[in-house]
């Protein structure tokens, strides 16, 4: 047997007790040793442990797919998510009294509408693209709560003005708390919070610093997430984004030989070797083009596909001709040995 696996098997068998074991249970190094991996520090002064710039980064951060479009000061979800339900797997009060208002826009651009709705709604609010695994949809609205009274209205308030702007209710409905709560926790309606869960959240919030601060989130990040949505959309095939982006798709679309004739096809691509070959302007070879079409005409040619291709008949690869040395990693793609 290996020492690793005696000194594994050791600490496994540990039995605390006494006094030490009143020490184990006061290990707040080992407790919270998860958070000192995510940043957090203890103040030596305060003795708590805090995460330093906090609420700078956090509101000045765009490594998100929401735009935050109203706030509440009663919310603190990145204390109460991030730290006590997903490091000790906690339902904060907060969070059961959260109830939520969703709402499934079908594209980017009635997330944008969305947007725009949320900027009239009495509720605090956000809308962005959906990038959890197991959320089924592309996009999504969220209109938060604080108790199911005000969830219900907030449910009248959002559906009407949800079947104003969008035809129907875009499968508007009110929820209880976060997806993944219910993962871990079962059915909503039996949330508790358990004698030991209370003693628990009172030590972390003794010994847990991440208060929330007043700010918005800025235009500026807003803007740069609109752009996310934008690619986002994309690589799931809707192109509605384009109403935004000047009519135009973010990427080229690739030249499709299925369709029209197969020697104007052979022509063009004669006529493209040619041009990169002798670095003709567009407009001369096209010319050219014209009269190779007259020239095979005059003398019942079958095609003048072989007088372009003369032009430049040796076998040139346009990219290189162009001087394409740099490819922006997005264009790329993955290859391997067998594509």
């Amino acid at each position: 047997m290996s020492n690793s696996t005696v000194n594994r098997t050791t600490v496994q068998a540990l039995n605390w007790a006494g006094q030490l074991k009143l020490s184990k249970q006061q290990d707040f190094i080992d407790i919270f040793g998860k958070l000192t991996g995510e940043g957090f520090a203890w103040d030596s002064v305060d003795q708590v442990l805090v995460k330093p710039n906090a609420a700078f980064g956090r509101f000045l951060s765009a490594d998100t797919p929401w735009c935050h479009v109203k706030s509440s000061p009663y919310k603190n979800c990145n204390f109460d998510h991030s730290i006590v339900f997903t490091h000790f797997g906690i339902i904060p009060p907060r969070c059961l009294e959260c109830w939520k208002v969703t709402v499934s826009p079908k594209s980017y651009h009635e997330l944008r509408l969305l947007e725009d709705l949320q900027q009239s709604s009495p509720y605090p609010c956000k809308c962005g693209i959906e990038l959890r695994q197991y959320v089924p949809k592309h996009y999504g609205g969220y209109f938060y709560n604080n108790s199911l009274d005000e969830g219900r209205e907030c449910y009248e308030w959002v559906l009407k003005a949800v079947k104003e702007q969008f035809g129907d209710d875009r499968n508007v409905l009110l929820k209880r708390g976060c997806t993944e709560y219910e993962f871990l926790k079962g059915p909503s309606p039996f949330w508790v919070m358990t004698p030991e869960e209370e003693k628990k959240l009172e030590l972390i919030q003794a010994y847990v610093r991440d208060d929330r601060g007043n700010g918005s989130q800025p235009d500026l990040v807003k803007n740069h997430i609109r752009l996310r949505w934008a690619q986002w959309a994309h690589s799931n095939g809707d192109m509605s984004y384009k109403d935004y982006n000047g009519g135009e798709a973010l990427y080229p679309d690739y030249v499709k030989y299925h369709q029209g004739s197969i020697d104007g096809i052979k022509s063009d691509l004669a006529m493209a070797k040619s041009q990169a070959k002798i670095g003709l302007d567009p407009k001369i070879t096209r010319e050219f083009q014209e009269l190779a079409q007259q020239f095979s005409d005059k003398h019942k040619l079958s095609s003048p596909t072989l007088l372009i291709h003369a032009l430049g008949a040796q076998e040139l690869n346009p990219l290189k001709a162009a001087n394409f040395t740099d490819i922006p990693k997005e264009v790329v793609g993955e290859q391997d040995e067998l594509t």
